[in-house]
């Protein structure tokens, strides 16, 4: 691949994640750490966090601490909140390409940047904000630089090792540094470079990241005692193995064996084989480039495994190394049915998209996405009859950014559209009501809260109401509440009727126009 063909590949990424980053913020987690990011700038004491009001002790401060500072220079806006976490991002895939061209070369340093900005994982990650956008882009950066510093040994390796490791801890807690030093101790083992161990230089790192913790610490300890410290640095990430946490599910160890499968998509068959090839020569005993890629994604995929509770965002933090097996599997000149299987996986995902633009969400504006997603569909197809497998990965690429562009730009701008509690909150702001004269019976949500400017006060039920709503004053209920509130006599003058699904929660009854309207629930805007 040509450096000009590199360079606008990385731009064609850049506007797909562009069209993502105006989206509204989604429900549950980005809405809520978007709404508290608001909440942190309008209060003077930074170091001490609250969730409507109440003590907050879960997630690490430096996505609230980055999206307020964002808030702050660039005004409350759904990008200015996503901004700080699509740069780090972006830092993934610097990082991606720094590690991959160090020991395997430009061509495929080039590709394992482009399987992952291509990614569905990368197209999620930058589209619904949570913790694990900014973790990944920190992780991979300190597997970089703790690479370099393995092969180099310079001072400033250790610094942004340091750095990064530190921007790990402060938005996950410890996984931050576990998955680096599980990356860069498998390959010290596997290699038997033990002589790193003695050089004293390395100990630099520990104070570095200490000193950068201790804003956090003295906000936890200020605010929770010594269980803040505890939970930070043993219950949160630890405690899901040992059963100390409260996040339990009923999920199995294979959980995450489908999840990659999706994730890595258009690209899953090369991690696959790249994984597989990987596993083998450690088996047989052949020497590898590195081992870092291949040890930080099986035994992170292993830890994470071990969780008693399970998110398929947790995989987030090593798709780069799986991106970087990929790229390293499609180089070894993989066997054609790979390829026509993998043409297959791409045709599938551009039919998925057809299907979603032009049935499931029709949008007659929209055709122009459409053509961008099925020539490049027609170029793939003739490669593979062609055996030529550099420009089907171009034309592979290029079908993704475009069901991409669909994605962001056509499809999930109306699947948002059925967030009532976002569209509930932007109807109150628009009108500029105060918490009194603005409540929520019933129902509500953090994407009310941010989009209303303010926490929006809430009562189970119309009993709570001391007495008639005051001419002007918004109730923001559903069916049942609107009952409540009817049946004490209290009549509205104006209602105004939304439409709600829980978009993270996408199944295909709802895809399906005409089974919809089953799947929706009613909201009203009670206006007196």
């Amino acid at each position: 691949m040509s450096p000009l063909a590199f360079r606008l590949s990385l731009l064609a990424i850049v506007v797909v994640v562009a069209f993502g980053a105006v989206l509204d913020v989604m429900e549950v987690d980005a809405a809520q750490y978007a709404a508290m990011s608001a909440d942190l700038l309008r209060q003077d004491n930074w170091l001490t966090f609250y969730h409507r009001g109440e003590d907050y002790l879960d997630k690490p401060p430096l996505l609230f601490w980055l999206s307020a500072l964002s808030f702050k220079v660039f005004g409350v806006h759904n990008w200015s909140y996503k901004l700080p976490s699509i740069l780090f991002a972006f830092l993934g895939l610097f990082s991606t390409y720094r590690f991959t061209r160090m020991f395997h070369g430009v061509d495929v340093a080039r590709r394992a940047v482009l399987m992952l900005g291509s990614s569905a994982a990368f197209l999620l990650m930058t589209n619904d904000i949570r913790c694990d956008t900014i973790l990944t882009g920190s992780v991979i950066t300190a597997i970089w630089a703790g690479a370099a510093w393995l092969v180099e040994r310079r001072w400033w390796q250790l610094v942004v090792l340091a750095a990064a490791v530190a921007s790990g801890m402060l938005v996950k807690g410890p996984m931050g540094a576990v998955a680096p030093v599980l990356a860069l101790g498998g390959h010290v083992a596997l290699t038997r470079q033990w002589s790193v161990l003695r050089d004293p230089r390395w100990l630099v790192v520990l104070p570095l990241v200490a000193l950068a913790l201790v804003p956090m610490c003295i906000g936890l300890y200020e605010q929770f005692g010594m269980h803040g410290l505890r939970f930070y640095f043993w219950e949160q990430s630890f405690g899901r193995i040992t059963g100390e946490n409260r996040w339990k599910d009923d999920s199995s160890v294979l959980y995450f064996t489908h999840e990659v499968v999706w994730q890595l998509l258009p690209w899953t068959l090369f991690v696959l084989l790249g994984v597989w090839s990987a596993l083998k020569a450690i088996i047989r005993g052949q020497r590898l480039p590195e081992y870092i890629s291949i040890s930080g994604a099986m035994l992170v995929l292993i830890a994470l495994s071990l969780s008693q509770f399970k998110l398929p965002h947790y995989l987030y933090v090593i798709v780069p190394l799986f991106a970087v097996l990929g790229a390293c599997a499609w180089s070894d000149a993989p066997p054609r049915w790979l390829r026509y299987a993998h043409v297959g996986v791409v045709v599938l995902l551009i039919m998925a998209a057809f299907w979603l633009d032009r049935w499931a969400f029709p949008g007659d504006d929209r055709w122009w996405a459409i053509g961008l997603v099925f020539l490049p569909a027609a170029v793939a197809l003739f490669h593979v009859v062609r055996r030529s497998r550099v420009p089907l990965f171009q034309a592979s690429f290029v079908g993704m950014i475009g069901v991409g562009l669909v994605m962001n730009a056509g499809i999930y701008p109306s699947i948002l559209a059925y967030q009532a509690n976002a569209q509930a909150g932007k109807w109150a702001a628009a009108r500029e009501l105060t918490p009194g004269r603005f409540i929520s019976v019933g129902v509500g949500g953090t994407a009310l809260d941010h989009y209303a400017g303010g926490t929006v006060p809430y009562m189970h039920d119309a009993s709570g109401l001391e007495g008639p709503p005051s001419p002007g004053a918004v109730i923001y209920t559903d069916e049942q509440g609107r009952s409540s509130v009817q049946n004490r006599g209290y009549q509205p003058v104006r209602v105004v009727e939304l439409v709600n699904y829980p978009v993270q929660l996408l199944g295909l009854e709802f895809l399906d126009p005409r089974q919809r309207e089953r799947t929706l629930q009613k909201r009203f805007l009670l206006e007196f």
